[in-house]
């Protein structure tokens, strides 16, 4: 089986693409965890996807979801 140069560049993004959906829904993710409630929950999902550009937009979403 020949993989060519264009596949394993391909198969570098999409690992890229998954690898940042996963940092972006780690806030998420996070407070499903640390059970808060399902407003609080969509309200810290929704910041970390509009914010979560932004670096600390992400980074207070985070803070956000682990705070008790």
């Amino acid at each position: 089986m020949h993989i060519d140069a264009q596949t394993i560049i391909n198969i570098k993004y999409v690992a890229a693409a998954l690898v940042l959906l996963a940092i972006i829904m780690a806030p998420a993710y996070l407070a499903a965890k640390n059970g808060k409630g399902k407003i609080e929950a969509m309200r810290i999902r929704v910041a970390s996807w509009v914010f979560g550009w932004t670096g600390i937009g992400w980074l207070l979403a985070l803070i956000w979801a682990v705070r008790k």
